[in-house]
């Protein structure tokens, strides 16, 4: 099974997360989504590429512990749309989420369960 974990806040390294996200996957893709618009309060913004790359090279040791594959793919642009893009061009068999308390984390849910990408909020 191919997993897609983007990586939305600083959240994502926690390890109880993972090991569920992990559960069955033979390979994981990291997406970090940089998003330059000043407006966007999710994700992260360019002011916060240091931080977020840092929280993708944790989550990253720990795929590898557990003797998955992973690949991190970094992004620039609208944060729903890269998420939507890359689990329809990869193909993946779900999506896992951190379950995050904000409108944004909302709409990003049911946009994709509106592209029928299967999705699971832990």
């Amino acid at each position: 099974m191919k997993v897609l974990i983007p990586i939305l806040s600083e959240l994502e390294n926690d390890d109880a997360f993972l090991e569920k996200a992990l559960s069955g996957a033979q390979e994981a893709i990291l997406l970090l989504v940089v998003d330059a618009s000043p407006k966007e309060k999710f994700g992260f913004t360019t002011s916060h590429i240091a931080k977020a790359r840092a929280v993708m090279e944790e989550v990253k040791k720990a795929v590898g512990k557990k003797r998955k594959t992973a690949e991190d793919v970094i992004e620039w642009g609208d944060t729903q749309g890269k998420i939507v893009n890359m689990a329809l061009l990869r193909k993946v068999d779900r999506v896992f989420l951190k379950k995050q308390d904000n409108q944004y984390f909302g709409e990003l849910v049911k946009k994709l369960e509106g592209e029928q990408i299967a999705v699971e909020v832990i």
